[in-house]
């Protein structure tokens, strides 16, 4: 089944709505890891995992992510004409909050996990599925287009059942 870009797209964030409801929930990034930071940078800023221009490093050369970044653009302006830079990330995107972008962010940095909050998931919830680089090239596969059918019902099922058991714990 040949996809268009924007049936791709549409997929795609499709996930992304649902994995940034996974992370309010999970909320190790906001919990865990930048209150631990700020104590040890003094309340300066911090970069905590975005460090480069990972979405300009990382994102294809494919129409579907011609059109997630003309979107983006839309959205949230061209990355040149950002201006509240954070100081400690190359990327326009990150500010002295992190990141401005409430959606159409690049997979590499939508799927990105560190390995404590990896860890927090198996401890604290169960969730052994989670995998950095199996959840980034999902999410490439789903906007170029080549993620199957059967397989995209299966990955957003897990990120569902991922969300229910976060949800779960937390009530």
């Amino acid at each position: 089944m040949d996809l268009s870009p924007s049936s791709c797209l549409g997929r795609y964030l499709e996930i992304e709505g649902l994995l940034h409801e996974f992370y309010h929930y999970f909320n190790y990034c906001a919990a865990v890891c930048i209150p631990n930071l700020l104590r040890l940078s003094q309340g300066n800023p911090v970069t905590a995992c975005c460090k480069d221009r990972y979405y300009q490093v990382y994102d294809l050369d494919h129409p579907s992510f011609d059109l997630l970044r003309d979107q983006r653009e839309t959205l949230y302006g061209a990355p040149k004409d950002q201006k509240a830079a954070s100081g400690v990330s190359l990327c326009e995107y990150h500010t002295r909050t992190g990141c401005t972008l409430l959606s159409h962010k690049s997979p590499v940095c939508l799927s990105f996990m560190c390995r404590p909050a990896i860890d927090a998931l198996r401890t604290q919830y169960g969730i052994y599925t989670y995998d950095y680089l199996g959840f980034n090239y999902a999410l490439e596969w789903i906007l170029t287009g080549d993620m199957a059918e059967k397989d995209w019902l299966d990955f957003r099922e897990s990120i569902d059942e991922m969300l229910r058991r976060v949800k779960t714990a937390r009530a």
